[in-house]
């Protein structure tokens, strides 16, 4: 069996790849301009669809 650091070492290289994947997205949608908005817009939409979900589980309808 492995010792636990080569696990602690795989486990480490891992995270340091998917940060860097994570950070490539973040900086390509951030130099992109369209992107970036369509990204924006979707995070707001996402937001603004979530606070009416917990808005009407409080029991408030919209007018029908």
């Amino acid at each position: 069996m492995a010792s636990l650091t080569t696990i602690a070492e795989g486990i480490s290289t891992v995270a340091t790849w998917f940060w860097g994947i994570f950070t490539d997205l973040i900086n390509t949608i951030a130099t992109n301009s369209l992107m970036l908005w369509v990204v924006v817009f979707a995070i707001v939409a996402g937001c603004v669809g979530g606070a009416l979900r917990v808005i009407r589980r409080f029991g408030l309808k919209g007018r029908r």
